[in-house]
């Protein structure tokens, strides 16, 4: 079995998984394998039987890919049984799990009371505008959103013994009132019986820093610990792992690539892959440096670009493909000709070189780019899709559909009614007085009523809420009859309670009467509930449904053009690959205060804020740069990148020189076709003239 396991590995590749003896650093470049090194360690710890199945614990940062693991796992150990045993998920799904394992402490610790929520990013905002709403405001008033960006960017680089210290650096900013606004915020919260994405990080080391027999108790189950992406972990993730989790029986794996950490603005730390062998005594590194989805034309590129970056571990990436096509560097002269010679050039990649539509990705700095692609694709025909990493959430019904079946199990959720009152055909009468004493209602509760679910709403059906309308009272009664029915089905899992709220409850009926056209795939987009977490109790199953993104749901097998972000692409790969909009100020987006301290530096003259200021602006453009070599090392055959003079951005037309990144990659590996002498179509705008098939009318403004 062990040669099995170990047979189709690199050489490289077969020591990381062999290697046993102390903590290790597994450095894997773009496209070297690290997902086949993670699952096939995991096999070969259990087919050597160096440690059983259940202390085993893999983390990573997407359920589809803690799902791929699983299903690789399963594949090669060929034991259902003791792959089911391994612990493999997300941060944020081994937090919730660890608060439901230790239920009854969490409830003596920090009042978190059985059948708790979890808030998705929609629902935190709605709870931070009420918040906000209530509180005297600063001079400095910030959006919900905003201010949950603040709260969480503090709350996430907690440490034992502290008080949220606020670590904004916007002066402007009343630390004071911001500490006011973070404790209401999370006392709402436990009012609730909720939490929110953070706390699922930071509540858990709150009650293992409580409680040691709690934490040797973690540290028992976990003997082998595996960490994916390890170049996005943040602060607390880091803390959480190293002072809670890895014991003294413990090794802990950690695979990732420094040069691929491109989320620092949501709060990964890029030092703490830098300072792995540091944090880990024996700690040892072995580099994967075979890339096996590039050509030596884009790997050649993409290595030069990088190596530009000071804070890096450092390897060099080689392939055994073939040389392939040199990158193509297109200059517009504007984004209408850059948009057109896309068009053209995905017509010719297709009718003459007989790639499909989904073997081709668009890739941009900001979504406000896709705008101007997708009309000039739907004039040429060209079907096309974006493709967004936002929250599974964020679509309308099944924001209503989870909604109603939180309310079921927490009826204290204000959020979720006001949600459900929106729609009609289950709730009428419910307007803003009616809501309001509906919370007064449930104010008035004896203690602990609310905690069993069921006999609340059975107490509702039976009238015990008298608002002042007739049919607020009636609609509710009926609602509360429904909930007790879901509740009936609640312990079988999802499945039966999905099919429930669609059908008995008649919110098919109401998805129909909104929009027709758009019915069928809202239906869908449902029942995909059903196949995110198929096991488990309803309580288990909406929790973990918080935490699942656009990623983690069934993938679109039309033939389409992928439009993404650079942010959006990591972890995905094309034949084809067209990065848009290389152009300074845009990409490398830098904000325009740091701009200025780039650049030479005068040792004559020492001022401290310039000092932080330049070192600032150079994580920034480091950042920057690592988010161009993701971008380049999502193409396996072809590259292409452009740049346009003339855009249109933010209202106006702004002008812009080619991106500092594509003078980074040597002449040798690229060819350069320069188009922008031709005349602008904004310059032909002003005289009226024609341009890219696009036609002026004077008398309508219109094109």
């Amino acid at each position: 079995m062990t040669t099995d396991i170990l047979h189709s590995l690199s050489k490289t590749q077969r020591e990381a998984v062999s290697y046993t003896d102390s903590h290790l650093l597994i450095l894997a470049g773009a496209g070297s394998g690290k997902t086949r090194v993670l699952t096939h360690k995991v096999a070969w710890l259990i087919t050597e039987r160096i440690t059983k199945p259940e202390y085993i614990t893999a983390v990573t940062f997407t359920n589809k890919a803690a799902g791929e693991m699983r299903s690789r796992i399963n594949a090669l150990v060929n034991n259902r049984q003791a792959s089911k045993q391994i612990r493999v998920s997300t941060f944020h799904s081994f937090g919730l799990q660890f608060l439901f394992r230790n239920s009854i402490s969490a409830q003596k610790m920090l009042g978190l009371r059985e059948g708790f929520a979890v808030f998705d990013r929609d629902d935190s905002r709605s709870l931070m505008k009420e918040v906000l709403d209530e509180m005297p405001t600063p001079s400095d008033e910030k959006s919900p959103a905003e201010m949950l960006e603040i709260i969480s960017k503090d709350y996430v680089m907690w440490s034992p013994n502290s008080r949220t210290r606020f670590i904004d650096e916007d002066d402007r900013l009343d630390k004071e009132w911001a500490a006011d606004v973070a404790d209401e915020y999370r006392s709402r919260l436990r009012k609730l019986n909720v939490v929110d994405f953070d706390d699922l990080m930071i509540l858990p080391m709150m009650m293992m820093e409580q409680s040691n027999d709690l934490r040797k108790k973690e540290q028992e189950l976990i003997r082998w610990l595996l960490v994916d992406e390890y170049q996005d972990v943040n602060h607390a993730q880091a803390l959480m792992l190293r002072r809670y989790l890895v014991g003294p029986n413990t090794i802990i794996n950690a695979v990732g690539d420094p040069d691929q950490s491109i989320y620092g603005w949501r709060g990964a730390d890029i030092t703490v892959i830098l300072n792995f062998t540091h944090e880990y005594p024996n700690a040892q590194t072995i580099r994967l440096e075979q890339n096996y989805r590039s050509t030596k034309m884009i790997l050649s590129g993409a290595n030069t670009l990088i190596r530009h970056n000071l804070q890096r571990l450092e390897k060099n990436l080689f392939t055994a493909n073939d040389t392939g096509d040199k990158i193509t560097t297109v200059i517009t002269a504007d984004d209408y000709q850059e948009a057109d010679y896309l068009a053209r050039e995905i017509g010719r990649l297709r009718d003459v070189k007989a790639y499909r539509y989904s073997d081709i990705a668009i890739l941009y700095r900001q979504n406000s780019m896709s705008r101007l692609l997708e009309k000039t694709f739907l004039r040429e025909n060209i079907p096309c899709r974006i493709i967004r990493g936002v929250s599974f959430y964020d679509r309308m019904e099944v924001k209503d559909v989870l909604a109603i079946m939180k309310l079921a199990l927490n009826p204290r959720d204000t959020v979720s009614i006001e949600r459900a009152a929106r729609i009609k055909t289950l709730l009428e009468g419910m307007g803003a007085k009616t809501l309001e004493s509906w919370s007064d209602f449930l104010a008035s509760q004896p203690a602990g009523t609310l905690d069993n679910p069921l006999h609340f709403w059975e107490s509702v059906a039976m009238g015990e809420w008298r608002p002042s309308t007739k049919k607020a009272r009636e609609s509710m009664q009926k609602f509360a009859a429904h909930m007790c029915e879901l509740l009936e089905l609640a312990d079988d899992g999802i499945r039966g309670v999905v099919d429930y709220v669609i059908g008995t409850m008649g919110y098919a009926g109401h998805l129909h009467q909104l929009d027709p056209e758009s019915y069928a795939d809202r239906i869908d987009n449902v029942l995909e509930l059903k196949s995110i977490v198929p096991d488990g109790d309803l309580r288990e199953a909406l929790a973990e449904a918080a935490l699942f993104t656009d990623a983690d749901t069934s993938e679109d097998d039309a033939d389409s053009v992928g439009l993404m972000t650079l942010h959006a692409s990591k972890g995905l790969e094309f034949p084809v690959v067209f990065m848009i909009g290389m152009e300074q100020d845009l990409f490398p987006r830098i904000p325009a205060e740091l701009m200025a301290y780039l650049g030479g530096r005068d040792s004559r003259i020492y001022d401290a804020e310039a000092e932080e200021n330049r070192r600032k602006a150079e994580e920034e453009l480091e950042e920057e740069r690592r988010l161009c070599y993701v971008g380049m090392t999502r193409a396996e055959e072809r590259l292409y990148m452009t740049a346009a003079k003339m855009r249109n951005l933010y209202g106006g037309v702004v002008q812009h020189e080619p991106s500092i990144f594509l003078d980074e990659i040597p002449d040798s590996v690229k060819k350069t076709d320069d188009r922008s002498a031709r005349a602008s179509f904004y310059d032909r705008n002003r005289r009226g003239g024609n341009y890219g098939g696009y036609g002026y009318n004077r008398r309508n403004r219109l094109w």
